[in-house]
């Protein structure tokens, strides 16, 4: 009974050694220490202009074009949330306490801060260059924590992980699929035309118009509408989003929806064939590239003439 007891502790104690003996290979005691600093220098992101974050899900490339950034899709420049961006740089500005946790080539590899295994988030300013080339590793022992460390360097640092919301995610998380830009308001539309993608040549069209602070139908101005249900309509066309972005425009326009604003401009949506998804390409004037509508979102925004009456 002594004998399995002791035979007991000794296994113990080997198992312990060998778990001290492996973690010495990652980290280093006699160089721990922690320091507070951003990744990012708050007064760099003034000269930012571009931004690459590779992941899981691929990479995303940021272009920072006449003080507006665009997610950069080869040929075609999409817009994107700008709040998100800011968000970002915010997080990588942002000044914190990093405990240094290895200085090692070994321990970078096992921290999965490797290149070939890490996320990586590259900031550019100016001519190209890097304002700063981040790796991001494995998930630390504490929860919520991520090995970090700057590609060229030695040091492995942990912290809190407040970049793999970015590093995770796909595309479509930075893009900003807005018809059209919130500053437009549904109380500047004057006037509505709607050729519906209907099934039948030619399809129906018809005009819904502003008058004595209601709303009539053209061509038969005595008929008064439900204002309440144009104006909703209206909302649902300025705040309505598309599935994706196209590059290109439909080459067959089936139905499209202009709006007339008091100031004289018009904004114009023209949707393209059904797929066999339900879905449809769409072109967005004055805009330069195409979206793609889910098929609930077209027979929201496309409503027969009927719908109106009261």
């Amino acid at each position: 009974m002594i004998y399995k007891k002791k035979l007991t502790l000794l296994s113990s104690l080997v198992i312990l050694l060998g778990l001290v003996y492996i973690l010495t290979l990652v980290f280093d005691p006699e160089r721990q220490y922690s320091k507070a600093f951003a990744w990012l220098e708050p007064r760099l992101i003034s000269l930012a202009d571009g931004i690459e974050i590779s992941g899981p899900a691929g990479t995303a490339v940021l272009k920072r074009k006449n003080n507006v950034w665009v997610f950069n899709a080869g040929a075609a420049d999409y817009p994107v949330k700008q709040g998100r961006v800011e968000d970002f740089l915010a997080a990588l500005s942002r000044k914190d306490v990093y405990p240094l946790r290895a200085s090692s080539d070994e321990a970078r590899e096992k921290l999965g801060l490797s290149p070939a295994a890490a996320s990586r988030i590259i900031v550019r300013g100016g001519a190209g260059l890097p304002l700063l080339d981040l790796l991001i590793g494995k998930t630390g022992v504490v929860g919520g924590e991520l090995y970090l460390g700057r590609a060229g360097e030695k040091e492995v640092y942990s912290g809190e992980d407040r970049f793999t919301l970015y590093t995770d995610s796909d595309a479509k998380a930075w893009y900003d699929l807005r018809l059209f830009p919130s500053a437009i308001d549904a109380a500047l539309v004057q006037q509505a035309e709607v050729t519906l993608p209907a099934a039948h040549t030619p399809p129906a069209s018809y005009t819904l118009r502003r008058s004595n602070g209601g709303w009539v139908l053209g061509g038969n101005e005595n008929l008064a509408l439900d204002s309440l249900k144009v104006d909703s309509w209206l909302r649902s066309i300025l705040e309505a989003e598309g599935e994706d972005f196209d590059a290109n425009a439909p080459a067959v326009i089936e139905g499209s929806i202009t709006l007339r604003l008091g100031d004289g401009t018009a904004r114009t949506i023209q949707v393209g064939p059904v797929d066999k998804e339900k879905r449809r390409n769409a072109a967005v004037s004055p805009k330069d590239h195409g979206y793609v509508l889910a098929g609930n979102t077209v027979d929201r925004l496309f409503r027969e003439s009927g719908y109106f009456h009261k």
